[in-house]
């Protein structure tokens, strides 16, 4: 079902700032707006949805228009497969056609968007609040979401033993997400050993486990529309000295960092205080921001910064992360879903305080 409540306060732009239509082109937001609950990577589908004062079209390729049902009162725009491939599998094309077609001249946007034949102006997002602050539903998707990355970590982490390869135990990690009741993975698995986690941009290759090797590993779900993602640095065995206190000061900023986090208060707040933890300990030309990233399958989230005066609200959900690297040694990330209700909680809490050596989580799995 469409969420005609959302449609009629965008609407309201049209009025208010004398626009002839506004565009969402955010995949996301599309489905979201349509009331389509279906779960897709960011790759697989596109449209662009164009609401005029009395209009809605839905603009895409026969490709992603095969996967969905269109809900009724929607003028479809489907572009034929040579303009797909012409122009680059896009719907820009056939948008700025239906925009000539209709005249339209001044046209509202959330995210950007250059078109060469209107003037074009940005209007405050609504997405950004309704997948900040979630509701009821969403929730319980979430923490759902939430039960199934557990299963999947407990299972990847019994599979890891001397020698074992970062592919073999990504692939494992890809089948479990399917096995245990998502619908999509969020995005490509990482699961990275030794040196290699040391880049932030590795990706999992022939890697093979040793005594002391750092081990990352960072996956998502995608179900019911909603997005999850999480984020583990562990040690396989006994680390070198350097390793073990490196982990051990980073993992008590992190439980610092968490244990800090409250709503009612600013962003910034939760910037300083971490970033003062940070350089007390001698980390701070090892952090690679950011602080938050934005919930799995949303683009934008709260910018926790040095000058951000964003307000945390009481439901808001927070996706907190903190990332070292120390090039050509070794990298540590760790990454979680906080909810910010009457009562503070990671959503995520599981699995992550093992410290130093896994076979010490091993064990108690």
């Amino acid at each position: 079902m469409m969420n005609e409540t959302l449609i009629k306060e965008i609407r309201k732009n049209i009025s208010e700032k004398k626009l002839d239509a506004v565009i969402v082109t955010d995949i996301y937001k599309v489905l979201y707006l349509l009331g389509i609950s279906s779960s897709f990577n960011i790759i697989e589908i596109g449209f662009y949805l164009l609401l005029t004062a009395k209009e809605i079209f839905l603009i895409g390729d026969p490709f992603s228009f095969s996967l969905v049902k269109i809900p009724d009162g929607i003028k479809v725009k489907k572009t034929d497969i040579m303009s797909v491939r012409e122009e680059g599998f896009s719907p820009v094309g056939e948008l700025n056609r239906l925009l000539e077609k209709l005249k339209i001249k001044k046209i509202g946007f959330f995210d950007n968007l250059r078109l060469s034949k209107c003037r074009t102006t940005k209007i405050p997002d609504p997405f950004v609040e309704i997948f900040l602050v979630p509701d009821e539903k969403r929730i319980s998707i979430l923490k759902e979401n939430a039960l199934i990355c557990e299963r999947i970590l407990r299972e990847f982490l019994r599979e890891l033993k001397d020698d074992c390869v970062e592919i073999s135990l990504r692939n494992i990690i890809d089948e479990k997400i399917y096995e245990f009741g998502a619908e999509r993975r969020a995005f490509p698995t990482k699961v990275i050993f030794g040196k290699n986690t040391s880049n932030p941009f590795a990706l999992s290759n022939n890697g093979r486990l040793k005594e002391g090797d750092p081990i990352f590993v960072n996956f998502g779900i995608i179900r019911s529309g909603v997005g999850i993602e999480i984020a583990r640095t562990y040690i396989w065995k006994t680390p070198d000295k350097f390793l073990e206190k490196t982990y051990d000061d980073i993992t008590d900023i992190y439980e610092k960092f968490l244990s800090f986090i409250s709503y009612g208060k600013m962003a910034k707040e939760l910037y300083n205080y971490v970033m003062e933890i940070i350089k007390g300990k001698g980390y701070d030309k090892n952090f690679v921001p950011p602080i938050n990233a934005p919930l799995t399958l949303c683009r934008k989230g709260i910018n926790i910064s040095k000058t951000s005066n964003f307000l945390i609200k009481p439901g808001t959900i927070l996706n907190p992360q903190l990332s070292f690297y120390f090039p050509g040694k070794f990298g540590i990330k760790f990454q979680d879903v906080f909810f910010l209700g009457g009562k503070n909680f990671n959503l995520t809490d599981f699995l992550n305080k093992g410290k130093v050596n896994v076979l010490l989580f091993s064990s108690k799995i």
